[in-house]
This record gives structure tokens, C-alpha cells and sequence, in this order.
């Protein structure tokens, strides 16, 4: 009898250690379901980051829009320098997401530059319209679509695009091998 009192009472003193001695243990250990849990961490992990490239996101939007404005703003200052007789080389870098990877045709319209300025451009038959550009490439903004039978005359010429002005006084670029010159 003895023996079985000392066995019982063996068994409540190990609970009562064990419990003393896992609730010490567990003090330093993180509320689980916590931010700091490391089995939940990776969650508030990808939600900060998230949230993160979100903001980045709508700071790089903002910053789109200042630089197009930004881009309009040094066009239109360009068209009054050229309107006043200034010649003057557009900007042509604008913002974009993606870099279009663009080819300019190797053909020329069969006139030397020197006798092109001052002549009129029309749009070639085969298009019923074409882009009037904020500089002399294919990546550049489009001003607007300039109608068949619209006369634009040249009063530059640089590379295989010709700058032009409207009858309406609109000014921009547009390219060689898309109109004829007469």
C-alpha cells in the first residue's frame, strides 16, 4: 500500500512539474495565431508586401501623368518656338510601361531634304489617314490623325520624317514614307 501511495503521489508531483515547467517554457514563446508566429508570418508577410507594390504602383501611375503633362507642356512650348521661326529638335522621350521595338522602312520619297522644305506633303492613296507625331519616330506621342487630302506643309526634315504644320497651325512629325510631296 505503501508503494501504491508513493507511485500516486510520484504521478501528481510530475504533473505538477511538468505544468509549472511548460508554462515557463511557453513565456517566451509567440502568441500563436500572432504576427510574430512563425508559422503565420509568411501571411503578413505577402499581405505588407502587397500592400507595398500597391502604393508603388499608384506612385508610379502619379508620376506617369506628371511626366505626360510634363511632355505635353515641353510640345507645346516647342510648337510656339517653331511657329515664332525657331527651329528647334522635339523632345521625343515620353514614359511608357513597355518599349515597343519599332523599324523605320529604308525607302525615301525620291526627294533630296534641301528641296522637300517648304513643299506640301499629302497622304499617300493606299492610307486614309496618318499619325501626326510629337517627334520623329514611331514612339512618340500621336498629336492627331491627319485626314486624306489634308496639306501639310514641310518645314523640316530629319532622318526619314518630315515636321509639319496644318492648315489648322497644328505642328508635329510624320513619316516620309507614308506621304507623297508635291
Amino acid at each position: 500500500m505503501r508503494l501504491r501511495g508513493f507511485i500516486i503521489g510520484g504521478a501528481i508531483l510530475s504533473i505538477i512539474v511538468g505544468f509549472v515547467v511548460g508554462k515557463t517554457v511557453d513565456a517566451g514563446a509567440p502568441e500563436p495565431g500572432s504576427s510574430a508566429d512563425p508559422v503565420v508570418s509568411k501571411s503578413y508577410v505577402d499581405k505588407a508586401l502587397e500592400e507595398r507594390v500597391g502604393e508603388l504602383e499608384l506612385e508610379v501611375a502619379e508620376i506617369t501623368v506628371q511626366a505626360q503633362a510634363l511632355q505635353t507642356t515641353i510640345n507645346e512650348l516647342q510648337d510656339k518656338l517653331n511657329k515664332s521661326g525657331i527651329k528647334t529638335t522635339p523632345t521625343t522621350s515620353t514614359p511608357s510601361t513597355s518599349t515597343p521595338s519599332t523599324t523605320t522602312p529604308s525607302t525615301t520619297t525620291g526627294t533630296t531634304t534641301g528641296a522637300t522644305i517648304g513643299k506640301t506633303a499629302y497622304i499617300k492613296s493606299s492610307n486614309n489617314y496618318v499619325n501626326l507625331r510629337s517627334g520623329p519616330s514611331t514612339d512618340t506621342n500621336t498629336i492627331k490623325q491627319v485626314q486624306k487630302g489634308e496639306a501639310m506643309k514641310i518645314f523640316e526634315v530629319k532622318d526619314q520624317w518630315y515636321h509639319v504644320e496644318l492648315a489648322d497651325k497644328t505642328v508635329g512629325w510624320v513619316a516620309s514614307w507614308i506621304v507623297d510631296v508635291k
